[in-house]
């Protein structure tokens, strides 16, 4: 299933490129800047989900530690 929304995720960002080059062809800017706005969300939206999974892998990280301690006494 993750394959699967990550082809189709990558296939999308590859559709707005292409639509974005599109755009400045035919000459329509509005457009074209608009979706590169949309473009910059998809990406700061993704760094976001990357960070926060980073975030919750260290927590888990250092409060295992503590668990461990703990036990080990």
């Amino acid at each position: 299933m993750r394959k699967i929304l990550s082809r189709i995720g990558i296939g999308l960002l590859l559709l707005l490129i292409v639509s974005i080059v599109g755009c400045f062809y035919f000459g329509k800017f509005t457009y074209a800047y608009s979706l590169i706005i949309v473009l910059l969300f998809v990406f700061g939206g993704m760094g976001q989900i990357y960070k926060l999974k980073n975030d919750e892998y260290m927590y888990n990280k250092l409060n295992g530690r503590e668990e461990y301690d703990e036990y080990t006494r």
